[in-house]
């Protein structure tokens, strides 16, 4: 699950909860999981107030 969100944000552009819940098909319980545990480790950017997340440029820059 944590792939197919990050494969999601991968372009680096900023997306609301709700287009990620719906691109994929995850249940917001999950989606909330993973994009908490991606925020702990400093590799998610979140605006709170516009409900919207982005990978950090660090993370965008790890090789694959």
């Amino acid at each position: 699950m944590i792939e197919e969100v990050v494969g999601f944000l991968e372009d680096g552009r900023w997306h609301t909860f709700a287009e990620i819940r719906d691109g994929l098909g995850i249940p917001e319980a999950k989606l909330s999981e993973v994009l908490k545990f991606l925020e702990r480790f400093g590799f998610l950017c979140v605006d709170k107030e516009e409900k919207k997340v982005k990978l950090t440029s660090s993370f965008l820059q790890l090789p694959i």
